[in-house]
């Protein structure tokens, strides 16, 4: 067993016990929107023009610190910080510092083009349990169209060899689009080469919260495509006997083992969002997860206490469609309700375009391994 996967089995133990006594385990601290890039997908940037038009505000570091505090009484050990990209947050350096110093155990997003060698230095200090960073690409010219960055790789790059050399973990994402899916065997490639965990999905979630009127699109692939592409990204991650087992384990027949009560109004969220993780927007609200603009409420007025124990009440009185817990794809499909609400606007409609991608994922899978088949002469 792996470090990584040890490190998994605990943080999910951790969250096993969090959700049955209703502890706030994990929590989210989006510090801004703004962001060193315009990735055509993204659900939450905003360029400096459009945030003054909202006419918020980004919380001080002294009203994050305060929430913070207030989050450990009641248990909050991890927590991830993220933006936008969370580098360009004025107080970063200090928020991190204070956050670091009152002993959680902290992760960051980030994009990577903001971090130098002075950024490293003092993370060096106090350095994160990780830094996530999303690789847009394997080329300067696939940042510059799918992100607007025309430097994004050279910088990104320089990044991970400057935090590397300073002993700070590092894990890659990647979300794979149309515009980036020409570079994705390079980029697996790179991401082996400087053994880096990667996690890469062409599944996008629809940008609700950048635009209300975005329920079930964005800049991403047809169902069908999708799911070749996340067919093709686990044959180059992991091989093609481990696609056969895949394979072979999604057309098997699954018995459905789905409450009566669940046929008529859908089972209740199968994730960790409002049971033991939590996620506070850069305008101050609190949801479960931050693809989803509700339930909402307002830790920076009420109180932590009490905006979470409302967020577990109204978490779990949310429903999936009826029609996922009775389907014979759910053993591999794994709808959560994000997709769900982004998808439909609501939790309790069927997402079809996820429905449609996982549909399509067996015969992908055939596909896939048809062509690599030898052929008899």
């Amino acid at each position: 067993m792996t470090g990584n996967q040890t490190e998994l089995q605990i943080i999910e133990h951790m969250h096993r016990r969090a959700v049955a006594q209703g502890i706030p385990l994990s929590g989210t601290f989006e510090l801004t929107p703004l962001c060193s890039m315009a990735c055509k997908m993204c659900y939450v940037r905003m360029s400096p023009e459009e945030l003054a038009a909202t006419g918020k505000r980004l919380r001080t570091a002294d009203e994050w610190l305060a929430l913070a505090r207030e989050a450990k009484e009641q248990g909050m050990l991890l927590l991830l910080l993220t933006g936008g990209e969370p580098f360009l947050y004025p107080e970063f350096r200090r928020l991190y510092t204070e956050l670091r110093q009152m002993g959680f155990v902290i992760s960051i997003n980030s994009n990577a083009t903001l971090i130098t060698e002075e950024t490293v230095a003092w993370l060096k200090e106090n350095p994160p349990q990780r830094i996530n960073i999303t690789l847009y690409g394997a080329s300067d010219a696939t940042y510059a169209r799918l992100c607007g960055h025309p430097t994004g790789f050279t910088q990104v790059t320089r990044a991970i060899e400057l935090l590397r050399d300073a002993g700070i973990s590092v894990k890659l994402n990647c979300s794979v689009t149309p515009e980036n899916v020409c570079d994705l065997e390079d980029i697996i490639a790179y991401s082996d080469e400087h053994k880096l965990v990667l996690q890469a999905t062409s599944y996008m979630f629809p940008p609700l919260r950048r635009d209300a009127e975005s329920v079930g699109r964005n800049a991403r692939f047809a169902a069908e495509e999708c799911a070749r592409t996340e067919v093709k990204i686990r044959r180059l991650q992991y091989g093609a006997e481990n696609l056969r087992e895949y394979c072979k384990a999604i057309e098997s027949p699954q018995p459905v083992d789905t409450p009566l009560c669940a046929d008529c109004e859908g089972e209740g969220l199968q994730c960790r969002a409002g049971k033991s993780a939590f996620w506070v927007t850069w305008d101050g609200r609190m949801t479960p997860c931050g693809m989803v603009n509700e339930p909402a409420v307002l830790p920076f007025g009420q109180g932590f206490a009490d905006a979470w124990q409302s967020l577990r009440a109204q978490t779990a009185a949310l429903h999936l469609p009826p029609e996922c817990a009775s389907c014979d794809a759910k053993h591999y499909c794994h709808t959560c309700a994000a997709m769900c609400y982004t998808e439909t606007g609501r939790y309790d409609c069927k997402p079809q375009y996820r429905c449609d991608l996982m549909r399509a994922v067996p015969a992908a899978c055939r596909e896939l391994l048809e062509k690599e088949e030898p052929h008899e002469e």
